[in-house]
C-alpha cells in the first residue's frame, strides 16, 4: 500500500513550480490531488496530466484572495472526495518594490493572496482538521528571515505566514495535525535563468551556498512529503530553512 493512498492533498499554487512538484510527489505515492491556482491553462494541464500518470486530480480555478472562492473550493472537494488530509499552502506573488516604489494597492494585493490566502484555506477547512488528523505545510520563503528577495511586501507577507502557521500549530496540535512550514531560497522552479542566464551569472550565487547547488523542486517537494507522512509525528510548528547553508553562514 502507498503512503498516501486514498488520502487527499490540496495544493494551492499547484499549477506549475514548486507546487506542481509536491503535487507529483505526493500522487506518486498513492494521493488524490486537487490543484488550486489562477492560471486555468496550465491547472487544467497539470491536473489532467497527474491524473494520467498517477492517480486522480482535479483543478480548481481560484482566487487565494477570495474567502468565498475558498468555500466553493471545500465544497468541491468534499463532494468529490469526501475527505481533506493534507493542505499545502503554495501560492503567491511578489513586487520587486521597495518601500518608496511599491503602491497601497500593491502591497495590499501581495498580503491579500501571500497572507490571507493562507489564512482562507485553512479556515475553509479547519472543520475537517478540528475532529480529523491531518497536516498542514506552509510553503513559506528565506526571504521572512533575509528581508530580500521580492522587494518588502513579499518577506513580510512570509513571516506574517509563519505567525500564523505557529499559532495553528497550538491550536491543533492537540488534535493530532501537524503544521510546518518549508522556507527556501533560491530554488531552481524555472525562472532562475531569467536572472542567471550564464554559469559565470551563477557563479557569485553559488559561490554564497555551502553545498554549491541551487535548490531544486524536488528538494521542496520531499521535504514536503516528509513534514506531512506518518514518519513526522514530533516536528510541530517550526519552519525549516531550506537553503544549502547560504543564510546562515
Amino acid at each position: 500500500m502507498k503512503k498516501f493512498e486514498k488520502q487527499v492533498v490540496l495544493v494551492t499554487g499547484g499549477a506549475n513550480g514548486i507546487g506542481k512538484g509536491i503535487a507529483e510527489k505526493f500522487a506518486q505515492n498513492g494521493a488524490n490531488t486537487v490543484i488550486i491556482d489562477y492560471d486555468e491553462k496550465k491547472g487544467q494541464k497539470t491536473a489532467a496530466d497527474i491524473t494520467k500518470k498517477y492517480e486522480k486530480s482535479i483543478f480548481i480555478k481560484t482566487d487565494v484572495s477570495d474567502y468565498a472562492a475558498l468555500e466553493h473550493v471545500h465544497d468541491e472537494v468534499i463532494k468529490t472526495f469526501g475527505r481533506i488530509d493534507v493542505l499545502i499552502l503554495d501560492a503567491g506573488i511578489a513586487y520587486a518594490d521597495t518601500v518608496d516604489e511599491i503602491s497601497p494597492e500593491e502591497w495590499q494585493k501581495v498580503i491579500n493572496i501571500n497572507l490571507n490566502g493562507y489564512f482562507y484555506t485553512v479556515k475553509a477547512f479547519y472543520q475537517e482538521f478540528l475532529h480529523n488528523k491531518g497536516s498542514i505545510v506552509f510553503i513559506s520563503s528565506g526571504s521572512a528571515l533575509s528581508g530580500t528577495g521580492g522587494g518588502v511586501a513579499y518577506p513580510a507577507s512570509k513571516a506574517g505566514g509563519e505567525g500564523l502557521m505557529r499559532g495553528l500549530a497550538k491550536e491543533l496540535g492537540p488534535k493530532g495535525v501537524t503544521i510546518n512550514a518549508i522556507a527556501p531560497r533560491v530554488i531552481d522552479s524555472g525562472l532562475l535563468s531569467v536572472h542567471y542566464p550564464t554559469k559565470e551569472s551563477l557563479k557569485p550565487l553559488l559561490d554564497q551556498i555551502a553545498v554549491r547547488r541551487i535548490g531544486s523542486v524536488a528538494d521542496v517537494a520531499n521535504l514536503a512529503f516528509f513534514l506531512a507522512s506518518p514518519e513526522n509525528s514530533y516536528i510541530q510548528g517550526q519552519t525549516i530553512l531550506l537553503d544549502g547553508n547560504r543564510t546562515v553562514r
